[in-house]
């Protein structure tokens, strides 16, 4: 017999990949979004009161008012539901030369740039976002060849592919859930990575004074200030910072944790809601 499943409705103007890469509860089946309306399933089986607010609370993470969302849930009958996720989802352009394609997609022939497969899991980071498409546009810009690089909160690892295909020498992705580092790793196998990208859970303590010739680091505005102390020793003399995944209202404590460092915001960016700082 088939099983009901639940579907949770909401407006947002976020790549549903994205919100299900910040759900912790592991039993949400996925996602689709259409016109800027996003529906995530569970299997009714493994939906709970615990599971709603995972929802709420990955809502806020990215500024959204549940209420003000419309957030709606109800039960639905079985369908199938790769081909409705599927469906949904298409290629991106980042910046001027990435293109970021999902493996059911096939390449554009008429594209010559750089090409990163990336299919939606639980790791934060398909390029739909906008504070993955500010950091690699800033990655765009400021890389010069041969570069080593930190990527804290590193989620699907884009930043660090993007970097290497950029022109860096190597890349260094950290992040504290062992799920999203899986799911990169598997990511760098799918694109031809090897030994120039290290993918790790865990934190840099490990990491040598001065190692890495840029920092980027998109994680949220709530962790941002907790990493500035970090950068004097990491940084490289004349190395370069970008930092996303924060608004408006976390600059003033981000700022000001950075001039603790030893460091100044040089410019910001911004997309919709969200910030790009790059530091030095």
């Amino acid at each position: 017999m088939s099983e009901n499943y639940i579907e949770a409705v909401f407006r947002a103007d976020v790549d549903s990949g994205e919100i299900l890469a910040m759900l912790s509860g592991g039993e949400e089946l996925g996602c689709w979004e259409d016109n800027g309306v996003i529906h995530i399933f569970w299997p009714e089986s493994r939906w709970s009161p615990e599971a709603l607010e995972d929802l709420r609370r990955a809502l806020l993470i990215f500024g959204i008012d549940p209420i003000a969302a419309g957030l709606t849930v109800e039960a639905v009958p079985d369908r199938d539901w790769n081909a409705t996720w599927a469906a949904s989802l298409t290629p991106i352009r980042l910046g001027r030369r990435i293109r970021v394609r999902q493996s059911w997609h096939l390449p554009d022939e008429n594209f010559d740039g750089i090409e990163l497969v990336i299919d939606p899991r639980r790791a934060f980071g398909t390029g739909h976002h906008s504070t993955t498409q500010l950091v690699i546009e800033w990655l765009e810009k400021r890389l010069c060849g041969g570069e080593r690089i930190l990527d804290v909160g590193t989620g699907s690892g884009i930043l660090s592919m993007a970097a290497i295909r950029l022109g860096a020498a190597s890349a260094l992705g950290i992040d504290n859930d062992p799920v999203a580092v899986e799911c990169a790793r598997e990511y760098a196998r799918v694109n031809g990575f090897g030994g120039e990208l290290e993918l790790r859970v865990g934190d840099f303590d490990d990491c040598a004074e001065g190692e890495f010739d840029v920092i980027v680091a998109n994680i949220d505005g709530k962790t941002l200030p907790a990493l500035c102390p970090e950068l004097p020793r990491l940084l490289k003399p004349g190395g370069r910072i970008c930092l996303s995944g924060l608004q408006e209202h976390d600059l003033e404590e981000i700022t000001a944790a950075l001039n603790r460092a030893g460091f100044a915001v040089k410019t910001k960016t911004a997309r919709e809601e969200w910030l790009a700082l790059e530091c030095g």
